[in-house]
């Protein structure tokens, strides 16, 4: 790269400080973050690796976005409001200036749009593969959150918006599908490159006392259902029929009914929000849909046991060996 790391820092990053005044314009060796005395800081991080977590030719500008929006959901997940973020990138050879220039243009448009700033973090050269590292910052009502541990049996289990698109678009980019529809090609793509965290559901579940329990979706839904039942010691029915899916997903996967609800449980990168309440809160989940405009699903149903069953809708069992990604 034909530029050092200081000035690297001063033209790309340290503009996307401006407005939080105790980055200090990235100029000294840290941040502070002074908080409310009636606030609880949550810390989460993330980190991204080329050809694993996204493809080198994306455009930076996704690929930006998408480590923020990764981290800004486990925000979500706690009913966190994020309001900072660290970042660290170890480049290699090919990543030139306007790489970071594009990648920067990225960052700055999301935190427009989630009221973040970037506060700190660190460039390195690395002779393998582009990696970065966000750590998000977000706050609670003091020693308040939502929890995994904290489901019970008889609770409804809901999750936000639909599943697969991104699985879906995974595996168009790698050639193992296609669809006729363009739309709908870009759509599933989108929803694997730049996923959408469910950042003001997040809190309102927290802030409304709509739910003690909730996660993101980044390994599968039954994959992340299990880290729930598990923490809380309890099972869970799922329904089958009741998985939702959006309109391309549906055209892409029809033509096998079992391929696409397995895809949908187990793929991942989807980023929604799984989360289980009492019945009694019904009413006020079907209005906070409509208030967000975010489609919300009942799909099951915490039961006492261990056992996590997707039921089809003749009531017999679907069987799932790979219940989502494994990171090692």
């Amino acid at each position: 790269m034909d530029i050092s790391e200081f000035d690297l820092i001063d033209s790309c990053f340290a503009p996307l400080s401006i407005g939080y005044d105790e980055a200090y314009a990235l100029k000294n060796d840290a941040a502070l973050i002074s908080e409310h005395p009636d606030r609880s800081t949550v810390v989460t991080m993330d980190t991204l690796i080329a050809g694993v977590h996204f493809f080198i030719t994306d455009p930076a500008e996704d690929i930006a976005r998408k480590c923020l929006r990764v981290n800004l959901s486990d925000l979500a997940a706690m009913g966190a409001e994020a309001f900072a973020y660290t970042l660290s990138m170890a480049y290699n050879d090919n990543i030139d200036r306007q790489w970071v220039e594009s990648f920067t243009s990225g960052l700055a448009a999301d935190q427009k749009l989630f009221s973040v700033h970037l506060i700190g973090g660190d460039t390195v050269k690395t002779p393998g593969p582009l990696t970065i590292t966000v750590t998000c910052f977000g706050h609670v009502p003091r020693h308040r959150c939502l929890k995994r541990n904290t489901a019970l049996p008889g609770q409804d289990i809901w999750v936000s918006g639909t599943l697969g698109d991104a699985a879906a678009g995974l595996k168009i980019l790698k050639g193992e599908a296609s669809s006729s529809i363009s739309e709908f090609r870009q759509n599933l793509i989108k929803r694997f490159r730049v996923p959408q965290p469910r950042t003001e559901l997040g809190c309102y579940l927290l802030k409304d006392s709509i739910s003690n329990t909730a996660m993101d979706i980044s390994d599968g839904l039954l994959a992340d259902l299990t880290h729930i039942t598990k923490a809380s010691r309890v099972g869970a029915n799922i329904q089958e029929e009741d998985l939702p899916f959006s309109n391309a997903f549906n055209a892409l996967m029809n033509q096998n009914k079992d391929l696409k609800t397995k895809l949908a449980v187990t793929g991942g990168d989807d980023y929604e929000l799984l989360f289980t309440a009492d019945r009694s809160q019904r009413e006020k989940i079907i209005k906070l849909s409509s208030t967000l405009a975010i489609k919300l699903s009942r799909i099951g149903i915490v039961e006492k046991g261990d056992e996590v069953s997707l039921l089809r809708e003749n009531g017999s069992l679907f069987q799932i060996t790979n219940l989502g990604w494994k990171h090692f």
